[in-house]
């Protein structure tokens, strides 16, 4: 009788023990998952990052290749230019020259175009380049030099197939611009 009473008292306790341990296990195993998620957002947002980069890059090397084989492209005189990059011909950009003021950075001429930068099918990787030319009083030399801005915005998404511009919009979309000028 004595043996029934204690086994009577310790009825439940495996129970109990096994929706401890089952919690317990539970909040590991939902704590590992949110981890494991926020690193794959983490990295994810990293990647595409670095492509937006690579295609400001991208942009930015075919801009500047352009100009050297070409001199006279992105000219402040002509409405047009011939670029070549990629494997691709651009001309007829959109562009309106003027004859850029001799006030620093006013009425500057602004030469912009757009370029896939993977010709993959699937790719949305794209790069809008845009060229300003515009005089820059030097003070040392007491006249005023031409200068050329590449401004080189690259996207990770972005590529629109039937108008061959780099506008489509995402909530994905992450952008990251380069500057050079000489």
């Amino acid at each position: 009788m004595i043996k029934y009473n204690i086994l009577k008292n310790n009825r439940g306790y495996t129970l109990l023990f096994a929706v401890l341990v089952s919690s317990i296990v539970l909040a590991v195993g939902i704590s590992i998952l949110t981890i494991s998620k926020k690193e794959f957002l983490l990295s994810s947002s990293a990647r595409d990052s670095i492509v937006a980069f690579y295609a400001a890059d991208s942009g930015l090397s075919c801009a500047i290749f352009s100009i050297e084989q070409n001199p006279g492209n992105f000219s402040t005189t002509t409405a047009s230019a011939n670029i070549r990059c990629m494997q691709k011909d651009f001309s007829t950009i959109a562009i309106s020259p003027a004859t850029p003021s001799i006030i620093f950075n006013l009425n500057d001429d602004t030469f912009t175009f757009h370029l896939k930068i993977s010709q993959d099918s699937n790719s949305k990787v794209c790069a809008v380049i845009e060229v300003k030319k515009f005089y820059e009083y030097d003070t040392d030399f007491a006249q005023n030099i031409l200068m050329t801005t590449i401004i080189s915005k690259g996207y990770n998404l972005g590529w629109n197939d039937s108008s061959n511009t780099c506008s489509a919009p995402s909530p994905r979309r992450v952008e990251r611009a380069l500057e050079y000028t000489f």
